[in-house]
């Protein structure tokens, strides 16, 4: 079972704050409460850095600031593995310190918080993403099985987010990267997809690929009824229907280019197809489609298993 939260330690790197000494980046204490605009979550894999660094892209093109945490179980030190406690909260704060000194080695000019608190780390990383613009995690941690595509702690802070999250898979993002995919049909979850693709696009100097997916009713492979015939029809409705999303949105982001596709066929298929070389895919959590009940829909839930880049999920604000 996790614990209370509790911050067991704190730390601020700032150039302006003094926090590199002898060449070498060093944590210092703080008070306060989290602040700046990214949250993302450190758990010393490899997966976990391509989000750290992600994540801090991210803040310096936004102009805020990044907090990195790390979460640890202090009921593993109770468990049949017997774990030592204190031998969990130095792995933890060394997976802190490890990925923020590489954050401070690449991006030495970003304002970087540095918590390590003790908890699960789902609830942990829910409870603070209400402060914070984004929260970043990476796809899989050090745990699970081979062949395991998303963690179960990217899936629940995915699922539950308050706002948007930002998955990253093994490959992190592609720096050559110059689009953003946007799955559009018409939801208020997807409305909130795109306002985010748009103004990300608007800080990267990106494009935005608006993608609507249609599919007809299942028999009309069969060639019953007038649906081949209309088509070409349904097709000309979807592209108005797009049109009027994106005509909501689109007068805030006069800079951002923003290519049209409609597409017959899945929609989570049609996302990946036009991800391929993508910075990365934003979608709401839910469509127009499924049970209300369902915290991700189906199309999010391929997606964090599929896509070739980073998955925006997001959720209505």
């Amino acid at each position: 079972m996790g614990g209370e939260g509790r911050d067991v330690r704190g730390a601020v790197v700032s150039p302006r704050g003094g926090a590199v000494s002898g060449g070498r980046w060093e944590p210092r204490t703080t008070e306060g409460t989290l602040v700046g605009s990214i949250l993302v979550g450190v758990d010393g894999s490899e997966t976990g850095l391509r989000a750290v660094e992600c994540a801090a892209r991210e803040a310096v093109y936004r102009e805020g600031g990044l907090t990195l945490m790390t979460v640890y179980e202090t009921g593993l030190a109770e468990s049949a593995s017997r774990w030592p406690s204190d031998l969990l909260e130095r792995e933890a704060v060394a997976a802190a310190e490890t990925a923020g000194a590489h954050v401070h080695e690449r991006w030495p000019d970003l304002d970087v918080d540095v918590r390590v608190v003790t908890g699960s780390p789902a609830e942990e990383l829910l409870r603070h993403a209400r402060e914070f613009d984004v929260l970043v995690v990476g796809r899989r941690g050090r745990g699970g099985f081979p062949g395991m595509r998303i963690g179960s702690v990217a899936y629940q802070v995915a699922a539950h987010a308050p706002g948007y999250v930002l998955v990253v898979g093994e490959a992190g993002v592609d720096p050559g990267a110059r689009e953003i995919v946007v799955g559009v049909d018409g939801s208020r979850h997807a409305d909130c997809a795109v306002v985010a693709a748009l103004r990300t696009a608007s800080h990267h100097g990106d494009r935005v690929c608006a993608v609507w997916a249609w599919s007809p009713p299942v028999f009309s492979s069969a060639g019953l009824g007038p649906w081949a015939s209309v088509d070409e029809e349904m097709t000309r409705t979807q592209g108005a229907a797009l049109e009027a999303v994106l005509a909501r949105h689109l007068p805030d982001f006069p800079d951002v280019e923003v290519v049209r596709r409609v597409v017959r066929g899945q929609p989570a298929t049609a996302l990946i197809d036009a991800a391929a070389g993508a910075r990365m895919i934003a979608v709401g959590a839910r469509g127009t489609r499924g049970f209300a009940r369902l915290a991700l829909g189906g199309v999010a839930h391929a997606l964090l298993h599929h896509a070739p880049c980073p998955v925006l999920v997001a959720h209505r604000t």
